[in-house]
Order: C-alpha cells, then structure tokens, then sequence
C-alpha cells in the first residue's frame, strides 16, 4: 500500500472524525448524559486503521476525483465503524477494543450493555446525520445513501448468519454447508469493508452503473480474501496467539479454514476437534493442538491458495476497467494479502 498516501488520509479522517464530535459535544453540552455517549464514541474511535475511509478516496481516485471531496463521507463511515464495533463487543462479550476498555465492560452488567446498545445507536444516526449534510449534489447524496443503506443492510445479515450458524454446523461438523460461509464473508466483509466504500467513492465521482457493477464484482472477490487472511491471522498471528485466536476458537466460528479441517481429518482427530472447537471452556493447551491440528491437516496453506486466488481475481476486474490509479489499488490488494494484523 502507498504509505505515504494512506497515513496522509488516515490522518486527515482521524481530524475531521475527532471535529465533528467535538461539535456534537458542544451541541448538547446542556445534557450530561448525551456529552457522556459522544465521548465514549470518540474515545473509542482513536486508534482504527481507517482502511474504509481511505477506500472512499481510492473510489474516487479511480474516477478521477482526487480532492478533499471524501473526507466527510469518509469521517462518516469511520463513526459507523466505531458504532459497529460497540455492538459487535456485546455480541463477543469482549473486555478491550484498540486496547481500550469496551463499553460494556467499562460500565458492566445490565447497565454496560444497554449504554453499548445505545450509543452504537447514536453512532449510526450521527453517521446519517454526516452523509445527509455532503456537500455534493442531491443525485449523488441520494446515491450514496442508497449504497450505505445497502452495505448496513448486508452488514446485519451476515452477522445474524455469523452468530447463528455454530449453534448449527457444531452439532454436525462434517455436514456443513461452505455456501453459507461464503455469504458471511461477502455480506459481513465484502460489503461492509471493501464494496460499501469503494462505491461510494465513486459515487463521489458520478461514475456510471456499468463501473459500479463491476466494483462490486471485484470487491466480492477482494472482500472474501480480506476475511480468509483475517481467519488466518485469527489463528495464527503472533499478536493473536493468546487474545484472539482462543475466543475464536471458542466461540466455534465458521470458516473455510474450519470447514477444510473437518472434511480432512480422520476419525480421532474430528472427534477432538469436535470436542473442543465451539468450547467455552477450552484450555490454552487444547487450544494450540485445534490450530496445530488445522495446520497439519493443510487447512492453512488451502487457505492461503484461497487468498492468492481471489485477489487476483479482484486484480483481473480492475484490470479490464477504463479507471485512473491503478497501481493504488494493486498496492492496496498487496496489502491485504500480506498485512500482519
């Protein structure tokens, strides 16, 4: 990825996201309570790598715009990030979010939930609030609400599927449905972290159907590679290896890298797996053996062929497009494919 470019946008979101809301804090400065909300969003909004913000600028910087046009629409969706977040936290049950203290477990029990409930909620509607004050023509407002309308949308469906389907394939392991997992990746990840922005981007720069179409095409293709690589840093990331990896484990979570294991292993091994994949209680040893085992069984390495593939599928799309930039887009593909966290 261009660093020099990304960190020069990653800072100006990072400004215009602390901007306005700190003016949100002056807004209701005669209410303690809603002040309180809005710097919890704000405390919890340092830190984000701010990937979706700068693919608005890439989005645009491929239709040619390359102005400041995006920074608020790219605020916007970094505030929608955080919100998200905040509610994914609940689900988790997660103590710490860019190493901070989450909301519900800053405040605990049925209080902390509730606060996390509702200044997600905020989040979002502050989100809108942004999109709906651009600076930019009516058609292309209408637009981009239409595109963030659709990416929450998505968002929410591959979750729903994310959190309901262990409760499922665990009671079955070698019956799981692969179809299903990929919708996870494309609704949940593709959408939320690569088409959703990159359409707006473009949107910013009016660019036509046909373009969008074929960004989403892309952006699938993209955004399934940028979920497989997180998989696998959620297990084999040195950074992961004693956080992340044991809630993942834990929690059962479905992936290709799981579905490949299962499908490979023998009877003794799928019966350890089955004992200890999706289990609450799941020591830190029998937890290694799981992500030893899936390594073994050549889950990881089909995984990785999984990764090279899609993106260079993504490559290819963007490859037969008429579009600016080009080379930015490579080295953000690139990135995805060897980032380490």
């Amino acid at each position: 990825m261009n660093k020099d470019l990304f960190n020069e946008n990653k800072q100006k979101i990072e400004n215009k996201v602390m901007e306005i809301l700190d003016q949100k804090i002056k807004e209701h400065t005669d209410n303690e309570f809603i002040v309180d909300s809005i710097k919890e969003i704000k405390r919890l909004s340092v830190g984000g790598k701010r990937v979706r913000g700068y693919l608005i600028k890439l989005g645009a910087m491929l239709f040619g715009v390359e102005d400041d046009t995006y920074i608020s629409l790219a605020a916007a969706i970094e505030i929608f990030q955080t919100a998200i977040l905040i509610h994914d936290d609940i689900i988790d049950k997660a103590d710490k979010r860019r190493g901070m203290d989450t909301i519900n477990a800053k405040y605990k029990g049925h209080i902390g939930i509730s606060k996390a409930i509702c200044i997600g909620d905020l989040g979002f509607f502050i989100s809108y609030e942004i999109i709906n004050d651009l600076n930019v023509s009516e058609k292309i407002k209408q637009d981009i609400l239409k595109i963030y309308s659709k990416t929450l949308y998505n968002t929410v469906i591959g979750e729903i599927i994310d959190v309901e389907l262990p409760l499922k394939n665990l009671e079955y392991h070698k019956h799981m449905n692969e179809e299903i997992i990929y919708e996870i990746y494309v609704n949940k990840t593709a959408w939320y972290t690569i088409i959703g922005p990159l359409l707006m981007g473009a949107s910013l720069a009016n660019t036509s159907e046909f373009n969008k179409q074929k960004i989403i095409e892309m952006g699938i293709n993209l955004g399934i590679a940028f979920q497989i690589k997180d998989d696998l840093l959620g297990l084999y990331s040195t950074s992961s290896k004693v956080g992340k990896t044991i809630n993942d484990v834990k929690e059962g979570k479905q992936t290709i890298i799981y579905k490949y294991a299962i499908e490979k292993a023998n009877d003794e091994e799928l019966l350890f797996i089955k004992q200890n994949y999706g289990n609450p209680d799941i020591t830190s040893d029998n937890n290694d053996k799981i992500i030893d085992l899936f390594e073994k069984l050549g889950a990881k390495k089909h995984a990785e062929e999984k990764i090279e593939d899609y993106t260079k599928k993504a490559i290819e799309i963007i490859n037969e497009m008429d579009v600016q930039n080009k080379p930015l887009f490579y080295d953000f593909a690139d990135y995805l494919l060897k980032r380490e966290n």
